[in-house]
């Protein structure tokens, strides 16, 4: 998980964990995250896009390239992301609990799906 927000990256992760799902993160930047990405430690990913001065972009161009699924959670509008994402798993900030866990079982579904 990639979120700048400290409050809400733990608010999220603790109830993915809560759900069962092992979360890897959360990480407020883009090197870190690419770090992450690069040591094959992510099956999938919630991204929020606006990152302080950076957005997750970058991390989403390679797991798109890398066919890992993940999802936007933003407050930015699904028109306001370059429309290579337009189609991206998008859920909108602020985001319930319900929404986010929903979104995650999605990602594993497309995951569990990959050859």
């Amino acid at each position: 998980m990639v979120e700048d927000e400290w409050l809400i990256a733990e608010d999220v992760a603790s109830d993915l964990r809560a759900a069962g799902y092992p979360v890897v993160g959360p990480v407020s930047s883009v090197a870190a995250a690419l770090r992450l990405v690069e040591a094959d430690k992510v099956d999938m990913a919630l991204l929020d896009v606006q990152l302080n001065a950076e957005t997750s972009l970058p991390i989403a161009e390679i797991l798109l390239a890398r066919g890992t699924p993940f999802a936007f959670v933003t407050g930015y509008g699904r028109g306001d992301l370059p429309a290579r994402f337009r189609n991206c798993k998008f859920v909108a900030k602020p985001a319930s609990e319900a929404a986010i866990l929903t979104a995650v079982a999605d990602l594993a579904s497309l995951r569990a799906k990959k050859p």
